[in-house]
């Protein structure tokens, strides 16, 4: 059975660690295919090069830009196929999935990605979280009576949201104007009934105007900050 050390290892940074212990439910699969690899040296967690941001969209799709970069730089069709096609990590000359030893080294020292936010702004990510989940909740009860433009709508509004969030987190210069615009459009979903939330009506949309307000003034300080630089 795939134990907790064992899926520990599997989303470990260690080179011990790099493409090991697939398995969901029974580790003997990655016995039998060579995957397999016991806990040894202290894990430390995250992909081989550190991805500084809680932006989910980034997160998700920050390799490919490196891939196609690499592509183009790769001289010949077969080194833009092996780009490709074999492993991460592979580059000219080397077999797929690449030589491991070039994988930068973990000294367990690592420091984790954890950039300072005022007190006021972690309340206001946790408080606004909350009533994200509220709304996750609701659309998975209903999902099999809402209609597909619906949902989908719902389900951008999700991702959306959890985008904003994580440029807030990562005190991005265009969190403001980003998460603005989500509180219109949450307060939007809302007044036209794609939403429920289970608060009082009034106190909802009070905080989410005050919120939206906020965050207006904060988009024209940058603005007005700016224009004050280039003069």
């Amino acid at each position: 059975m795939n134990t907790p050390s064992h899926h520990r290892v599997h989303h470990g940074r260690n080179r011990y660690c790099i493409d090991k212990n697939y398995a969901g439910t029974l580790i003997i699969w990655d016995r039998i295919f060579g995957t397999f690899a016991p806990e040894g040296d202290k894990v430390v967690y995250g992909l081989t090069k550190q991805i500084n941001s809680f932006d989910p969209i980034y997160v998700q799709f920050h390799y490919y830009p490196y891939i196609w970069r690499t592509f183009w730089r790769a001289s010949g069709v077969r080194n833009k196929l092996s780009v490709i096609f074999k492993g991460p990590g592979w580059s000219s000359g080397q077999r797929s999935p690449g030589d491991r030893r070039q994988l930068p080294k973990v000294t367990v020292k690592e420091v984790p990605y954890n950039p300072t936010l005022p007190v006021v702004l972690q309340a206001y990510v946790l408080l606004q979280f909350l009533l994200l989940l509220a709304v996750y909740t609701d659309v998975m009860a209903m999902k099999l009576i809402l209609s597909q433009q619906t949902l989908l709508l719902l389900a951008g509004y999700i991702i959306f949201t959890l985008t904003s969030f994580g440029l807030i987190i990562d005190r991005r210069p265009n969190a403001a104007v980003v998460e603005m615009f989500r509180c219109a459009l949450l307060l939007g979903l809302y007044r036209f009934g794609y939403m429920k939330v289970a608060v009082p009506s009034m106190p909802f949309e009070v905080f989410i105007c005050l919120s939206m307000l906020y965050w207006a003034l904060q988009t024209l300080s940058k603005l007005a900050n700016g224009k004050n630089k280039q003069h």
